[in-house]
């Protein structure tokens, strides 16, 4: 396929993965405001949606033994979501006020981090990955009992159920749109890459960044230009925990080893700082402010060098 063929089809699956983000956030914010729900709470199950490509990479590289992989591929990914998304979308907005997330924030951060306590030994066994799933569907349960709401059959009584039916089927529509576009932007990315030759690190770097995290990038981005901050943030926190089930549910289908070396030990000062900043950040005046984002997204970028200096090694 001809290079300018190529890249006519990339900003043509940009602008179509755009009008599907604003399908997805439009239309979850009309759900919100017709049963009077916190979009805090509707941007959890969006993270259970959009984690599904972690998913997919996580079954197949099971299935064909390498499911090592999948661990650099979410544990790495915790610090793509926190440090390079949520970072540069502070930077280029406005704070975001804390306030309805706190509750939810430490019991978040606590099932993200698991992972980096149990893989210490250099395996996720049937054991590990059970208490992974139980970590998460135990703050599932949690969240649900934070932001359920008792009245809820009586709104339902009086709203209109058939606008409240096509805004979910136009959601969940604009969220599998949202999903296959990123794929085919991450497969065309990859093919301009390789004719351009990019170095295997370079083009590693570029797709985990933007690969699997990209149904979050474009969602995030959306939310923040829709005056929805409060989805974005608990759509990369749900994106965030959602990968520690992913990652459970792979250990018990099949046991994954993996090597302990330094590379694994920068992931895990890394991961552990870049969430406890986030917490502390989240906690301190109750908001994040662009100063935040910023030592975010430099860490970051910390991780990245870090990571290529490692490589060269």
């Amino acid at each position: 396929m001809p290079l300018y063929f190529s890249a006519l089809i990339l900003i043509a699956l940009f602008v179509i993965l755009g009008l599907s983000a604003d399908m997805a956030v439009n239309n979850i914010r009309s759900i919100a405001k017709a049963l009077r729900l916190k979009l805090f709470a509707l941007g959890l199950v969006l993270g259970l949606f959009t984690t599904l490509p972690e998913l997919s990479v996580g079954i197949n590289t099971s299935l064909e033994g390498a499911s090592s992989m999948s661990v650099g591929n979410i544990m790495g990914g915790i610090i793509v979501l926190i440090g390079l998304i949520l970072g540069t979308s502070l930077m280029l907005n406005k704070k975001i006020g804390t306030d309805e997330s706190l509750k939810t924030l430490f019991p978040a951060c606590l099932v993200i981090l698991s992972p980096f306590l149990f893989g210490l030994d250099g395996r996720f066994g049937f054991l590990d990955g059970l208490l992974m799933i139980a970590l998460y569907a135990g703050l599932i349960s949690y969240l649900y009992y934070l932001n359920r709401d008792r009245n809820l059959d009586a709104q339902l009584a009086v709203i209109d159920k058939g606008k409240i039916g096509k805004s979910i089927v136009f959601a969940i529509f604009g969220v599998i749109l949202v999903m296959i576009t990123s794929h085919w932007i991450v497969q065309i990315t990859l093919g301009l890459l390789e004719t351009i030759q990019v170095s295997k690190l370079f083009i590693g770097l570029i797709l985990f960044a933007i690969g699997t995290n990209l149904p979050e990038i474009s969602i995030t981005i959306t939310a923040w230009r829709k005056k929805s901050s409060e989805l974005s943030l608990s759509h990369l926190l749900s994106s965030a925990f959602t990968n520690i089930f992913v990652l459970g549910s792979l250990a018990v289908l099949r046991p994954i080893n993996f090597q302990i070396n330094l590379v694994y030990y920068v992931i895990v000062f890394f991961a552990v700082l870049i969430v406890s900043l986030l917490f502390v950040f989240a906690k301190s005046d109750r908001s994040l402010s662009r100063k935040e984002g910023a030592i975010l997204l430099l860490i970051y970028i910390i991780f990245v060098v870090i990571n290529i200096f490692l490589a060269k090694g």
